[in-house]
Formats: structure tokens, sequence, C-alpha cells
């Protein structure tokens, strides 16, 4: 099993960025239906940052004006361009954005994602978003004391589009999937945001605008304040709000992080020696602004920050990718479109901390997904069905004892389920669509010779080798070992170059093995809770728990014999670190 590294079309499908000339709306089928998908498919996705709270670019202001009216208009849900009577009325908004922190980076493409929620035409009509060139403020400007506007056409973002109007073009918000919305446009905004960070224009945000002398041109948008509309309107969903989607260090992984001090699953520019300190890009959590709204998904309590996230290809759920969180203090289980982090695919609560000890999540291409729960030690699977229409009390379909089960993973040359206990690593025969498990052999574990020569070396995190079919990493309490699936080569453990497994226990060098590039370094230390390799770099990503809390402050990574570490602010409470590839 391994992750290829043959390419597929970047995403985008949710954030498509879209000519000068033209818009995208995204919309169709609210329900996912089946569809093939190559399980090994790879996709290493470049950083995409999406305005929000705590991200590298946030929201700063935004209000409409008009020349009939010089109140404060900052407050309201809605911001309008154009005029709905034929030029009696006429109105133009205004925005604006924080990208001081991508001061400098090399941007490839940026969008400003919009929410239309009415439109005077279905025929759709032109619009403009052109860069502002004077400080101004949301509650004192007015039509008269408008900002002026670059004169520059090259920096000019427009569109034609016509969306929200109940004569013909109705928009349909989806409250489960809200990158799905029918009402979503885009304008092309890179030469701007290029502008911008580069320090050649004074960021003072942008004025939305349109033909101000026919109905036909107006236009209503989401405003940044989603909380001022009934819940029920398209404009309460925070996805809606105003956002710039900028993509930038193309070439560069994602790592994700599961975060107990932030309470968040942190995704940062993986190969920035200075991401840790600049902080993440984007966060997620199971919360309103990111349109998790259901109360029984969160049973169990708050979300505690994670314990598990993987990108795996869409498969079942449409085309794409989606990253699979668990979480042990809520219960929290859930497929979440990427990189879009808003709603969800698929979701259930499989009860907090005190009742299951979730530690592990995997999804298959059918839609299942199987959980390794470790206070109860179960291995369980739910069905592609039970997660999109999740009913509190639901059951698995599949649930089988594994003292201490801590993680799941799918292979599918089998196809397989390899799952990890307290002291074993089992293999399982996976039945598509039923979801059936059938246990093919269990290999014991190691022990901990180091203490006793009966201590379990308890399993924590299992994960593929890239390039690899025949390895898995296993990190234990131990260490860090690799698994060899044929056990029909040497692959020698030694004493001096790794502390576990002891080289005199049962198939160590030819089952267990010490044979991998950075050894010394990956396994330099107990208390192993995760590791990953980056399949461009080989660079590996884990987290060493710090005694006794079992979570770490910081993220080390090994490329070669060389260690660094990466921590994030104060407080950090890493448990999983992930490369964020799509592939098993």
């Amino acid at each position: 099993m391994r992750r290829t590294l043959a390419m597929t079309p970047h995403l985008l499908l949710a954030v498509a960025l879209v000519a000068a000339t033209a818009v995208t709306r995204t919309g169709g089928d609210r329900s996912p239906t089946p569809a093939p998908v190559a399980a090994t498919t790879t996709s290493t996705e470049s950083p995409l940052v999406q305005s929000g709270p705590q991200n590298l670019v946030t929201r700063v202001q935004d209000t409409f004006i008009s020349n009939v009216n010089n109140t404060d208009n900052s407050r309201g849900a809605f911001l309008h361009i154009g005029t709905p009577d034929n030029g009696t009325t006429k109105y133009r908004s205004l925005m604006q954005f924080d990208l001081s922190k991508l001061a400098g980076a090399s941007i490839e493409s940026a969008s400003l994602r919009l929410y239309n929620s009415y439109t005077g035409s279905c025929d759709g009509w032109w619009m403009y978003a052109t860069p502002i060139t004077a400080k101004w403020n949301q509650t004192t400007v007015t039509w008269a004391s408008q900002p002026a506007v670059s004169s520059n056409t090259g920096l000019q973002a427009a569109a034609k589009f016509g969306i929200g109007n109940a004569n013909g073009c109705q928009d349909h918000p989806n409250f489960v999937d809200p990158s799905t919305s029918d009402g979503l446009n885009r304008l092309d905004v890179t030469a701007m945001v290029r502008a911008w960070v580069s320090g050649d224009l004074a960021n003072n945000g942008i004025r939305l605008s349109a033909g101000e002398s026919e109905t036909k041109a107006y236009k209503d948008f989401c405003s940044m304040n989603p909380g001022t509309q009934a819940a029920a309107g398209p404009c309460s969903i925070a996805y809606h709000i105003p956002t710039l989607e900028i993509r930038f260090n193309s070439t560069r992984p994602v790592l994700a992080t599961t975060n107990g001090g932030s309470k968040h699953i942190e995704l940062y520019d993986g190969s920035d020696a200075n991401a840790f300190a600049k902080g993440p890009f984007q966060r997620w959590a199971p919360d309103t602004y990111h349109s998790i709204t259901d109360s029984s998904l969160l049973a169990g309590g708050a979300f505690g920050g994670g314990v598990d996230v993987k990108l795996r290809p869409a498969g079942l759920y449409g085309s794409g990718q989606v990253m699979v969180v668990a979480d042990n203090s809520s219960g929290f289980v859930g497929v979440i479109p990427y990189p879009a982090l808003a709603g969800r695919k698929w979701a259930i609560n499989v009860g907090g901390s005190g009742l299951s000890n979730i530690h592990g999540a995997e999804l298959m291409p059918d839609g299942n997904v199987a959980v390794a729960l470790a206070r109860s030690g179960r291995l369980q699977v739910f069905t592609a069905a039970q997660g999109v229409n999740w009913t509190a009390g639901t059951k698995p379909v599949v649930d089988v004892e594994l003292p201490g089960a801590h993680q799941v993973l799918y292979d599918p040359t089998g196809p397989w389920l390899w799952a990890i206990g307290n002291t074993e690593l089992v293999k399982y025969r996976y039945t598509a669509g039923t979801g059936a498990i059938e246990q093919d052999t269990a290999y014991p574990l190691p022990p901990q010779t180091t203490f006793t020569a009966t201590t379990p070396a308890y399993g924590h995190d299992l994960n593929s080798v890239p390039g690899d079919p025949d390895r898995l990493w296993v990190a234990t309490n131990g260490g860090v070992v690799q698994f060899s699936k044929s056990a029909t080569a040497s692959c020698g453990v030694t004493g001096t170059a790794t502390r576990w497994p002891d080289p005199a226990s049962a198939e160590v060098g030819s089952r267990w093995c010490g044979d991998y590039p950075g050894v010394a370094s990956i396994n330099a230390n107990r208390l192993a809770k995760s590791v990953d390799t980056e399949p461009g770099s080989g660079r590996v990503a884990m987290i060493w728990a710090d005694e006794p809390e079992g979570t770490s402050t910081k993220v080390t990574f090994v490329s070669g014999a060389t260690q660094t570490t990466g921590g994030s602010g104060t407080g950090p409470s890493y448990y999983k670190a992930r490369w964020l590839v799509a592939a098993y």
C-alpha cells in the first residue's frame, strides 16, 4: 500500500478561480451518489487560505453606501450594488481584508467569493470589483465621502452572472454542505491581491459596483454579518460571507495538526520554516461558523481539538477530496469538504471520552467509515447512509472487540482494513458496501523489553509508507517501527540504530523493521503518538508525547539525519500531525 505520486487536477471544485470575464457558480445534487474512485489517487494540494477568524487572511470591514441615505449600513446582513429602480436609488458596496501576514508571498491565484442572494435579471449582468485607494471607515462612510478607486484597469475584476430572482433563477442555499450552494460566485482578483502583498498598492479594500441606470444590473450579496439574519436565510451561513480565497506557495505541502490547546484542527504551510510562528493559514472545528449546527453531533461534549485527521479521495461523496476527522472529547466523527472546510458530507457521534475514547477514523471508498475506540476496546464500521442522515442512537453495522483500539487504515490491495490496539496489529478482510470485516491475521507487537520482558508496546498510530507498498508505519509507547507485510527480506534492527524493538524479539528484522532512513532520529524517544511521511520530500512529521500528558507542545520533523521542531503560540497540545495527501 502506498501513496502514489500521479497528479490529479487541482481540487478547487468548490473554490475554482475564474477569469475576469466569467464567473463560476457551484450547485448540483445535495445528496451523495455512488461514483467510481481510484483508491490510490493522490493530489498534493498547495496552501489555500480563505479569509476568516484567526486565519492568515482575515476580514476587516464591509458596508454599502447609497445616494439616498447617509446612515451607518455596516450592521446589516446584505450588501447592495447597482439600482433597484432604474437609477433613482443607487448602491455601491465596500469591503476590506487584512493580508499583512502574506506580505511578500508568491500569489498563484486569488478569488473573491460572494453569495448572490438577489439579482435584477436572470440573464445576468456585469458587476465590478475595483481596488480602493484611500482609507475609509464602515460606520461613517457615505455616498458623498466615499473613497476614490484605482483607475488601473489591470487591477479591476469583472463578472457577468445572475441568480437569486424568483422569476426563474431562485438561489438554493445548502445548509448542510454550503460550498455547493448555487448562489456562490467568484471574481478573479489575482492582480489586485498580488499588488497588495507585494507592496505595490496600499490595501484599502475593494469597491463593488454595477450599472446604475437599469434595474437588470442590481444585485444583493451576503455581508460579513451572518448573525443578523434569521437562521433560515442564506446569509445566516458563515460560508456565504464575502471571502478571499488565495492560493500561495503552490509547490508546498499542507501539514494538519490536532491541537487540544486551540481546540481546532490547524493547517500549516508544511515547507515554511516560519509557519508555526506565523500561525496556521486555516483552522477548523465543528462549530456554527463551519456550518455544523446539529447539536447531536457534539453530544459527548465540547470539541477538544481532534485526535485524528486524514485527507482522502472523496469517493462516494463526489470528486475532489475530503478531510476525515475524529475527536475524543465530543465523540464527533466527520467527513468534511476540503478545502472548503464548511458543512459536512458525513458525520456521526460515537460518545465522548468517558464512553468510547475514540482515537482513529478512516473513510473507505464506498463511503463507509471505520472508527477505533480505545476505552471501550471496539472497532466499529458505520455506513455511508448512517452518516449522511445521522440520528442519535444509531448503532454501527460492525462492532468487534480490539482491546485498546487506537487507529484504523484502509488498504486497497485486499481490500483490507488494518487496525492497531494495545498489543497487536490486526489485518481484516473488508467487504465494500456492507462494511463487514473478517479477521485475517493478528501480529503481536514486540514487547518493550527496555523495561520488562512482558510490558506491552501499546499501539498508537498506523500509517502507509509512501513509495513502499509492503511497509506500514507503526507508532507505539515503545517508539516507532516499520512493519513489513511480506516479511520476506531482512530489514535489520540493531541495538545501536534503534531503541525499540529489541533485536531479540520475534520477527524483529524481518516483520518489524528498523532499516528505514532517519531511524536514529525517528525512533529516538518513547511515547510516539503519530508518524507520517510527506511523499514529495520524504520528510517525516511526528509527535512524541510530553510525559505524562500524552500530547506534545511541538511537532518534530525528520529529514535524513536532520531533526527540527515547530510549535504554535501558547499552550499547544498536539496529538496527531498529518501531511494532507489524498491517498491510501
